[in-house]
């Protein structure tokens, strides 16, 4: 099994590196090296070893093994995204193991989760602040008083009719539910909170301990303006999170979403006096160790701090995924815009990321063909109209494309020979009809053809051996005259050949785009 991944893997353009940590029965810390890169018939991804790094988990020793494990299977030179978890000794772009790969191999872009980074988000934007920490804390304990005890949760069906969702150290948009709920059945649980102290005879001292200390914290200020202020930024977080989630968005609608969510939480520097009024309203002022000189300075200062460390750590997490705008180059939906407006700035993006390993003008003619229509009719219907004959051209030659290769997969031997001249015969009439009037622009396009086809190299000539078939004799519209027909079916024959040969080089040369958009 091995020798067959090596294999596949000495066959693949490009390959993508990811690692992830994993603790086994034995408690030994497990580092797991998996591949993912494209063969033939689609992209594959292959795990192909665990390594121990119980006593190595620096970035520096995790970075060697990468490098070690990429040369010991020459994918030094193939490597175009790695990929790790979030933790600051894999993911820092300055001294984690993506950073180190990088120095080796510049190409190989990191690539992180949206959903995951946006957790990453919201974690460490608050983790670093004290009392938001106490917050959560009491927050996570309060759903796990009633998960414990199959009575308590009857009695909050009964009374709160509704169950606080547990939370996970990795999940935020869990607590971003149990926030949620807090906030909305907040009345509901003080009274629950207060039923069990009052028939403390029904309950045991745990619960009646845990009950008073719950009451107290849902009614001082502190826990209450915590909860407003999470509960309004939540409420961003989660639409921004569900869009993360959706595969279906591609990667420049997604960071607009991202920069429209830092904008929405920038503007909660304002919404901070009604928080605190609100709260003081429902609480009264902040007592005992909570009540500082100046209670309004002091907790718009925290209530700016939570903003800025989301604002940060949004800034940081997010910041490289921008170049990951070219992975709309091959987004479907958008064909139809790109084909009016070629994408300049994703086809930017590409150069800057993965240039050398291009002939990024011969891509570039590819791709602006690619976004046209590929449907002769459409060329027809627009026949008439001379200033798209170029266009309606390029539909004629992806039609004859598509025909090629339908037909190279079901003919065999002579027949093969009919059904590509018969191909080429229906590519011609589509010509005709497209440059019928139209004889300065008709120069143009064979002119702009007969011009890259110099470029390229390609043996055969489909019109030769189509015209000695003597099948389908067609008459090509010629700028100058019908005498001058073979020279011009001769040279578009060339162009065309030549560009059905840059189609399957297309295929190639988009593999680490395709890497990429797959495992996004």
């Amino acid at each position: 099994m091995g020798e067959t991944i090596k294999e596949e893997i000495s066959k693949a353009p490009f390959v993508a590196l990811m690692l992830d940590e994993t603790t086994d029965v034995s408690n030994a810390a497990q580092l797991s090296f998996v591949l993912r890169f494209v063969t033939d018939s689609g992209v594959k991804e292959r795990f192909v070893k665990f390594e121990d790094v119980t006593g190595k988990k620096r970035a520096e020793d995790v970075a060697a093994m990468a490098l070690g494990f990429l040369e010991e299977h020459g994918c030094m030179g193939k490597l175009v995204a790695q990929c790790y978890d979030g933790a600051a000794v894999m993911a820092s772009g300055l001294n984690g193991v993506q950073a180190k790969v990088k120095e080796k191999i510049p190409q190989a872009l990191f690539i992180h989760c949206y959903a995951h980074v946006l957790n990453l988000v919201l974690s460490q934007g608050v983790v670093k602040i004290k009392e938001c920490r106490i917050f959560f804390s009491h927050l996570s304990g309060l759903a796990a008083f009633f998960s414990r005890s199959p009575k308590r949760t009857q009695l909050l069906d009964e009374i709160c009719q509704k169950r606080l969702p547990r939370v996970a150290s990795t999940r935020w948009n869990f607590a971003s539910r149990l926030v949620c709920t807090v906030f909305e059945k907040k009345d509901a649980l003080k009274d629950l909170f207060d039923y069990i102290v009052e028939h403390h005879e029904e309950f045991d001292d745990a619960a009646i301990l845990s009950a008073d200390g719950y009451l107290s914290n849902l009614g001082n200020f502190e826990f209450g303006f915590f909860l407003s202020t999470f509960n309004e930024i939540f409420a961003h977080a989660d639409v921004l999170f569900d869009i993360l989630q959706n595969k279906s968005f591609d990667m420049q609608f997604c960071l607009t979403r991202v920069e429209e969510f830092c904008i929405c939480i920038e503007g909660q520097r304002d919404r901070f006096d009604q928080i605190y009024d609100e709260t003081v309203q429902d609480t009264g002022l902040p007592t005992g160790r909570r009540a500082h000189g100046d209670s309004r300075s002091h907790y718009k200062k925290l209530h700016n701090g939570i903003l800025e460390n989301i604002l940060n750590q949004v800034q940081n997490r997010f910041k490289d995924h921008e170049k990951l705008s070219f992975l709309s180059l091959l987004d479907p939906q958008q064909f139809t815009s790109f084909n009016s407006n070629f994408p300049e700035t994703a086809f930017a993006s590409l150069t800057e990321s993965y240039g050398p390993h291009f002939d990024l003008s011969r891509l570039k003619t590819e791709l602006s063909v690619m976004y046209v229509p590929s449907s002769c009719p459409v060329a027809a219907s627009s026949a008439r109209r001379c200033h798209s004959i170029y266009k309606g051209f390029a539909q004629c030659l992806m039609a004859l494309g598509d025909s090629l290769t339908d037909n190279a997969s079901k003919d065999e031997d002579t027949h093969e020979i009919h059904s590509i001249c018969r191909s080429w015969d229906d590519f011609h009439d589509c010509a005709n009809i497209v440059m019928a009037g139209c004889p300065d622009e008709a120069a143009a396009v064979w002119e702009s053809l007969r011009q890259e086809s110099k470029k390229m190299q390609f043996s055969g000539n489909l019109y030769d051996m189509c015209s000695r078939r003597n099948l389908h004799p067609v008459a090509s519209v010629s700028p100058h005259g019908p005498s001058n027909k073979e020279e011009i079916n001769q040279e578009s024959l060339r162009a065309c050949t030549d560009h059905l040969g840059g189609c399957v080089h297309l295929i190639m040369l988009l593999a680490p785009l395709v890497l990429l958009s797959l495992w996004m």
